[in-house]
C-alpha cells in the first residue's frame, strides 16, 4: 500500500468533511457515518506521515482553518437534527391513543 504525502491526505481529510456536511444537511445518516468511518481511518494514515511538517505550513493552517468552520457547522447541524428528533418524539407521544388511554386509566384507579 502507498501511503500519500500528508498535503494530500489533509485535502482528503477535508474533503471528506465537507462531504459528510452535504449528506447531513440532506439527512442521509447512513452516508453521513461511512464518511465518518472513512475520515477516522484517513486520521490515523495523517498521525503516521505527518512527519513533513504540512501542518504548520501557510496552506496546512488553511486546511486546518476550513476543517475546523465545516466540524463547526456539522456540530451545528447535529444539534438541530437531535432538537428536531427530540420534539417530534414529543409530539408523537402526546399524540399515542394507546399512552393517551394508559394515563387515563390510571387516574380512574386512584379515584375509585
Amino acid at each position: 500500500m502507498m501511503i500519500k504525502p500528508a498535503k494530500e491526505l489533509w485535502h482528503d481529510y477535508l474533503f471528506l468533511t465537507q462531504e459528510m456536511a452535504k449528506f447531513l444537511q440532506r439527512q442521509d445518516f447512513d452516508m453521513f457515518f461511512e464518511l465518518m468511518e472513512q475520515r477516522e481511518r484517513l486520521q490515523a494514515m495523517i498521525d503516521e506521515a505527518d512527519g513533513d511538517g504540512f501542518k504548520v505550513s501557510d496552506e496546512g493552517r488553511q486546511i486546518l482553518n476550513s476543517i475546523r468552520q465545516e466540524n463547526q457547522l456539522i456540530m451545528l447541524q447535529l444539534r438541530v437534527n437531535l432538537n428536531n428528533a427530540r420534539h417530534e418524539r414529543k409530539v408523537n407521544q402526546a399524540y399515542d391513543p394507546y399512552a393517551a388511554m394508559g394515563l387515563v386509566g390510571s387516574r380512574m384507579d386512584r379515584q375509585s
